[in-house]
């Protein structure tokens, strides 16, 4: 099996891959989309935990943990060892091995059926000098766990860029870590600034960096808990925290945060009731490629997004025969390490098949709102949610380069109107389109099909490989 390491809480643990990637072949990856693990851990409290071989150094009987982000589609488990001591017993020693999935809150409970950790019973006051003193509950304790995990700077330049910052805005980071948003918020476009974090070193830490960029006029570092914070003077909300954490911030943002204001999270989203209005990915100088999302508060008087007329159709659907569905993507010679995207995906019948068949990654794009919900359904029963996307989206307004395969069911004239997007496609990507060819650009292939059966008709795919040739004339 492949082992990767990744940091985790400042200790090291490992991700071990169940499926191997053609990386372990030694042949060259393709960027793919990557997300943290994330990891809640109910425990014995006064259990020690050991992943991978090494020591956390996290303590009680609930423990948070996030992984730098690993690329989605394949499968990771980690390996744990539980240790109990009691004083005149052998000690408790409990192996587990458990998979986990990245873009996810993976939780596991990991305490010892029928134990109960004994109480330390309170000696009487004439024995108060060897009395175990226990701190009183106070606010100072944290309520949230969440790991600190530094954002690369080139994230933060786009998370910022993503959000739309300039001078007129208030920039509230919810975890701010280090201070490298709030620093970067200020120094670069001289916005106002607030990061609020409860670990002690991590606010001394932002302090001494707020001073050393010499933002102190504009950046304020608040020590406290980011669910009490109110957060209605911002006009700008950074995130990088946990999914249940983002889900517990939801509402308080949705409430509090004026109309206009914008918020973008790094790497997890809000829960499949919140769609982002933007979703960008973004690849570190590590070659790392992480996940933004962004919404916006809507004026409550402004009609909502769903109650807007839908863009018709630009085509009627028409079902590409399962047969023909495998041989589009067998001309495109599809792996399980290409990204296809579906434009006008129907019922998902092609990005389930080149999940299910190649364990490819596939985005199906479409704007009929019956053929997403029966693309969705499609996608769950197949069991691929994992690998595909279905997106309610114009395909004419999308950023296609992501892509390495692009199938087509369309209309000539539509085909040629997708030119100058498929033409910023990687090299080497290719197009499948089903019976109409692309005026002024000369396919690779042309295949001829004829599904088995009686009443079955002549099927015609074409092939294109980026960089396009085009036809004399052109």
């Amino acid at each position: 099996m492949n082992r990767i390491r990744t940091l985790i809480l400042g200790t090291f643990a490992g991700l071990a891959v169940l499926s191997l990637g053609s990386a372990a072949q030694g042949q060259l990856m393709p960027a793919v989309e990557a997300k943290p693990v994330a990891l809640k851990v109910t425990i014995d409290p006064d259990a020690e935990l050991i992943i991978e071989g090494k020591v956390t150094v996290s303590r009680g009987e609930v423990r948070h943990f996030i992984s730098p982000p690993v690329p989605l589609g394949r499968n990771y488990y980690y390996t744990v060892k539980v240790i109990i001591k009691e004083e005149g017993k052998p000690d408790i020693v409990v192996d587990r091995q458990f998979s986990v999935r990245p873009g996810e809150e993976n939780v596991v409970d990991l305490r010892v059926p029928g134990r109960t950790v004994a109480k330390v019973e309170e000696k009487p006051k004439t024995e108060d000098k060897t009395k175990v003193e226990e701190k009183p509950k106070t606010e100072d304790q944290p309520k949230l766990t969440v790991p600190f995990v530094p954002t690369p700077q080139e994230v933060v330049e786009k998370m910022l860029e993503l959000a739309e910052v300039t001078k007129d805005d208030v920039v509230y980071d919810l975890g701010c870590g280090d201070g490298r948003i709030v620093v970067t918020a200020a120094k670069k476009y001289g916005a106002k600034a607030v990061g609020v974090d409860l670990d002690p070193k991590r606010v001394e830490e932002s302090l001494k960096n707020v001073k050393e960029a010499g933002v102190e006029q504009l950046v304020e570092i608040r020590k406290g808990d980011v669910l009490k914070t109110d957060v209605s003077p911002a006009t700008v909300v950074t995130l990088y925290l946990l999914p249940s954490v983002n889900r517990e911030l939801k509402p308080i943002l949705q409430k509090s945060l004026k109309p206009g204001s914008r918020i973008v999270s790094h790497d997890f989203d809000m829960g499949e009731d919140w769609k982002p209005l933007k979703k960008v990915n973004v690849t570190d100088n590590d070659g790392t490629e992480h996940t933004l999302y962004l919404w916006k508060i809507e004026d409550k008087d402004a009609k909502k997004e769903e109650n807007k007329p839908e863009k018709e159709p630009d085509v009627i659907y028409v079902p590409t025969p399962q047969e023909v569905v495998e041989k589009m993507l067998e001309l495109a010679e599809v792996t399980k390490n290409d990204v296809v995207y579906d434009l006008g995906c129907g019922d998902g019948r092609i990005v389930v098949t080149a999940a299910k068949k190649y364990g490819a990654r596939a985005v199906g794009f479409d704007v009929d709102p019956e053929r997403i919900k029966e693309s969705l359904e499609n996608v769950k029963k197949a069991g691929v949610e994992n690998l595909v996307t279905i997106k309610k989206e114009d395909i004419f307004t999308q950023d296609l380069s992501g892509a390495t395969v692009v199938t087509l069911y369309l209309l000539p004239e539509l085909n040629v109107k997708l030119i100058p997007q498929l033409e910023k496609l990687k090299p080497g990507s290719r197009i499948v389109s089903h019976d109409f060819d692309m005026k002024g650009m000369k396919p690779k292939k042309v295949v001829k099909f004829t599904p088995p059966g009686e009443g079955q008709r002549e099927h015609v795919l074409y092939l294109w490989i980026i960089p396009f040739e085009k036809e004399e004339g052109q």
